[in-house]
């Protein structure tokens, strides 16, 4: 059996999964449409009566926001944020995250250190509300200058699942959340404009690329891996000293066989062993373990390398190629993608610069994030 592995690294804080940007963004987005997909992922607006203008005539549109009511918890230039709305994606990332890390970390999860600062999940929680809420209103700010505009069609759709998010939840977090139907049309059509005003601005950007640089080869590995087993129920059984000198044995003997047959990946089908390809290059690992890729990039074209010893256990690997024309292709299409992301951060950032973020930290702090919204 083979399988392919990507280049991307994947980065995860204290909390195993949490993306430190557009973390809301994604959490909110999935909550609320009731889909899989998050604010980078869908469209919509509301009708006339809930925000947005459109004009035929020119195949444009602007948002247009009626004038909300409430309480200040913040402000953003001139610009309010109010409670209502935190309030509303407090409840809707409580939700998710009483679902995510409860097993990790119990009935007391809100009140337990999270991150290596010393805060707690309920600081973090209201730290991303917060983030999250920011990134919405500068990119809404900014929508008609990057031309970003939403459909009739969108608009149904956004009243469609508005309708949804209060059919499919509980009264009981509905009320926690202040939610109404108007309310969260209302929300989304910002979550939407905001969506579409980033997706614009990454669309213009055409960034500068080093295609020496996304130039990957091709490897093959085999883990023999010392880790232990699980059972079903996630039960863990650690290897013995003897089990783990056996799987020693076994991979010598894998990597000898692999040799005579100059092909680990014939050499894994033989013996019944995953063999899983990865693509590395001067700038990227390929997402294998470092020293692996260390050792590949020391061997010659075919060869077969010694088991490599690391904390996981034994890898044997083969270096494949130079060059893969395919992963290549992929690898620039990532680095691009990836510029295009840290051009729209780096734009944000500029904005909270000049459009500083002053929170009332009186009204804030009255938003508490201490008892269980969920069930168990």
């Amino acid at each position: 059996m083979r399988k392919r592995e990507k280049y991307a690294d994947q980065k995860t804080g204290k909390i195993p999964g949490l993306r430190k940007h557009a973390l809301g963004v994604i959490l909110a987005g999935m909550l609320l449409l009731g889909a899989s997909c998050g604010l980078y992922g869908c469209q919509g607006a509301l009708d006339d009566a809930g925000q947005t203008e459109m004009t035929e005539n020119t195949g444009s549109n602007k948002a247009v926001w009626t004038e909300e009511d409430g309480t200040p918890a913040a402000y953003l230039g001139g610009e309010p944020i109010y409670l209502e709305e935190a309030l509303f994606y407090t409840r809707m990332l409580q939700e998710q995250w009483e679902m995510a890390y409860y097993q990790d970390f119990g009935s007391g999860m809100w009140q337990q250190e999270a991150s290596d600062d010393g805060r707690t999940l309920e600081d973090m929680l209201k730290g991303d509300v917060m983030s999250l809420l920011t990134e919405l209103h500068l990119l809404c700010a900014h929508a008609e200058e990057y031309g970003a505009r939403l459909t009739e069609e969108e608009q149904a759709v956004i009243a469609q699942r508005a309708q949804s998010f209060m059919e499919s939840n509980t009264p009981e977090v509905l009320e926690a959340a202040g939610a109404t139907e108007e309310s969260v049309r209302h929300y989304l059509t910002r979550n939407e404009l905001a969506a579409r005003t980033a997706e614009e601005i990454q669309a213009a950007y055409k960034p500068e690329l080093n295609e020496e640089e996304a130039r990957v080869g091709k490897l093959t590995y085999c883990l023999f891996s010392v880790l232990g087993t699980y059972d079903l129920e996630g039960n863990h059984t650690p290897f013995t000293e003897e089990e783990i000198e056996k799987i020693g044995q076994e991979a010598q003997e894998f990597a000898e066989r692999a040799r005579e047959l100059g092909d680990i990946s014939a050499a894994g089908e033989e013996a019944a062993h995953t063999s899983i390809d990865a693509y590395f290059g001067d700038s990227t690992d390929g997402g294998v373990h470092p020293d692996v890729a260390e050792a590949v990039r020391a061997m010659e074209m075919g060869q077969v390398s010694d088991p490599i010893e690391t904390q996981d256990g034994w890898y044997v690997v083969q270096r494949v190629s130079d060059y893969d024309e395919s992963a290549t292709e992929e690898n620039l299409e990532a680095m691009a993608q990836q510029a295009k992301e840290a051009y729209l951060m780096e734009l944000e950032r500029q904005w909270q610069e000049e459009t500083p973020l002053e929170i009332d930290e009186e009204i804030w702090d009255a938003v508490r994030v201490d008892q269980m919204l969920t069930e168990p």
